[in-house]
């Protein structure tokens, strides 16, 4: 029987607030939208909330899933499965270093590794410990 996957997360305060900004960034795109097209209020308002909740979501749950072969990196507009041998490094500005096949290095950031610039370097401590989580699961594979 093999455990489950370990989970490492943003705090969950500035999960909250990028979820909260997406809704707001979502509201002035369908002013925008109203300014510039000639759509009904009614539909560039329904298609803006639906997409702008849908990433809210998204930014929520925001994370990185640690299975035994595995990272699924959850970022807010993408999801990325990276195996675990392909892992080269973690790099301090909280992006994963990996290779695919004999291609070159490809840098995949991640959400949950890198403390937000509106944060002003509040919560950066559980960031350091995210990518020290990430780089000792890393090392347990070799």
């Amino acid at each position: 029987m093999t455990p489950g996957p370990s989970v490492v997360r943003a705090p969950a305060p500035h999960r909250a607030v990028a979820a909260v900004g997406s809704v707001v960034v979502g509201y002035f795109v369908a002013r925008l939208l109203l300014h510039v097209t000639a759509l009904p209020p009614e539909v560039a308002y329904g298609v803006c909330l639906a997409i702008a909740l849908y990433l809210a979501y998204r930014a929520w749950q925001a994370r990185i899933d640690l299975t035994p072969e595995t990272a699924r990196v959850h970022n807010t507009l993408a999801t990325t499965k990276v195996h675990r041998h392909d892992i080269r490094r973690v790099r301090e500005d909280g992006s994963i270093e990996w290779h695919q096949g004999a291609a070159r290095a490809t840098r995949l950031p991640s959400e949950a590794l890198r403390c937000p610039w509106w944060a002003f370097g509040q919560g950066a401590r559980d960031y350091r410990h995210n990518r020290e989580r990430l780089r000792s699961w890393h090392r347990v594979a070799r």
